[in-house]
């Protein structure tokens, strides 16, 4: 583990990888940061119509996006959010365009993606965030509904491999993948959260396959912090987190800075000036990615 000495007390319900632990924004992660800018840069977010997907893209307007495309199921929602994205960027010279689809439906997410770029000049992806996803209300492994399962399946682990396989040829060199995944894919299990948990730590797989069969690509998985949003309702745990620190660590993390961190699972609560003084030791070892504890193949 070389010069690495933690985990460290986060909060009392999780611990941390940095002995700093953020529940709001502070000046690293900042936006208006000029060495965090997106000028220039085309971002694509699923469930960009509100929650963590909004403020994600309301933060990368603030950086100065060219392009920042959101995509949901719901229009009203997503006009809203377009004309508040389109507000942050104060110069005026970010264009926001929105297309309303269900990830899970392979054709028509094609087709949204497509419209998308077009509206775009059919300028390449810079930086896609993986956000949209659903939560089924808890309840444990021996009694869950099948149908219940299969939908979560779809609204989950199906529509972000149909994310993945439609944005791919879309995909500027060298261009930022961000999984907005859970730490309920890695923490111990909490009942009734056993579906969400699986396809999480599937989905986390998934992207980890992607790294590695496109090293030119940087992939992250990103636990967001405990925020208030619809899903956090049906999981009945109550915000922790202002909305606005995932959403500037996303700006963060598809900067240079975090390049360090490709294919690895990071929580958007650590401290990034600790994190980048652990740069090297990150970067070539086995720390910030899951494995068989005691085997680390």
């Amino acid at each position: 583990m070389g010069n690495y000495d933690g985990p460290y007390q986060g909060t009392e319900m999780f611990k941390s990888f940095t002995k700093t632990w953020h529940s709001q924004s502070y000046p690293a992660i900042l936006p208006s940061r000029p060495e965090l800018s997106a000028a220039g840069k085309v971002v694509f977010i699923t469930g960009g119509g509100s929650g963590i997907g909004k403020a994600t893209a309301i933060a990368f307007a603030q950086a100065g996006a060219k392009v920042i495309a959101i995509f949901g199921r719901r229009v009203g929602n997503l006009q809203s959010a377009a004309e508040e994205v389109r507000r942050a960027n104060l110069a005026g010279t970010t264009t926001v365009v929105f297309e309303s689809v269900d990830i899970s439906q392979r054709v028509a997410l094609e087709a949204a993606f497509a419209s998308a770029s077009n509206k775009a000049d059919g300028a390449k992806v810079d930086v896609l965030v993986n956000n949209a996803g659903s939560l089924k209300p808890l309840s444990p492994l021996a009694t869950y509904g099948e149908k219940e399962l299969r939908e979560s399946i779809e609204g989950n682990l199906i529509g972000s491999f149909n994310v993945v396989q439609a944005v791919v040829p879309l995909l500027a060199p060298g261009a930022k993948i961000l999984n907005i995944s859970s730490g309920i894919a890695h923490i111990n299990p909490i009942p009734g959260f056993w579906a969400y948990s699986s396809l999480k730590l599937a989905i986390v797989k998934m992207f980890d396959f992607l790294q590695a069969e496109h090293p030119d690509l940087g992939v992250f998985n990103i636990q967001p912090g405990v925020v208030e949003t619809e899903l956090s309702h049906v999981s009945s745990f109550q915000g922790q987190d202002d909305v606005a620190l995932p959403a500037h660590f996303n700006v963060w993390i598809a900067s240079p800075e975090a390049e360090f961190l490709k294919g690895k699972f990071v929580w958007a609560n650590w401290d990034v000036d600790e994190l980048k003084a652990l740069a090297e030791e990150v970067r070539e070892s086995m720390l910030l990615r899951i494995y068989l504890n005691g085997v680390p193949m």
